[in-house]
């Protein structure tokens, strides 16, 4: 059983939210998974998982979710060589049609550089988060399958 951590940045609650749903579809592809807000979070955590799953919500033009801002910054130089890694987050592309989801690619690269293997596409969720809960605990079983 892979072990998972989930870590999120959430401001107004729909990005905890999806992390709920992408949690469940974990356990149920059959990881073990830990769930955590990133504000309480170290980076030197993340040796002990063998897969990582970010969720973060893109603000302003195109930045990261203002808890995320930090760890982004303490993961330039970590070594995740052999970790298993997906990003999901939502956003709102009517208001931001070219910054769409950019939290999700600035923390994709982010984890390639640092030697991460991105197992799964990453979610973007446009606008309001309920409807895509179905989707969100699919795509995390989709994961846990490639880990």
């Amino acid at each position: 059983m892979a072990k998972a951590i989930l870590i999120y940045g959430s401001t107004t609650g729909n990005t905890e939210a999806l992390s709920g749903h992408v949690a469940a579809g974990l356990k149920q592809g059959g990881a073990d998974v830990t769930v955590k807000d990133v504000s309480t979070t170290d980076v030197d955590e993340l040796a002990s998982y063998d897969a990582i799953v970010f969720g973060c919500s893109t603000w302003g033009d195109g930045d990261l979710q203002d808890d995320f801002i930090d760890f982004h910054a303490d993961l330039n130089g970590a070594s995740l060589d052999g970790k298993k890694a997906a990003v999901f987050g939502p956003g709102d592309s009517d208001d931001y049609p070219d910054t769409f989801c950019d939290a999700v690619s600035i923390l994709e690269e982010a984890l390639k550089k640092c030697g991460a293997d991105i197992v799964a596409e990453n979610l973007k969720i446009d606008g309001d988060v309920e409807p895509a809960f179905q989707d969100a605990k699919a795509w995390g079983t989709k994961v846990a399958g490639a880990l």
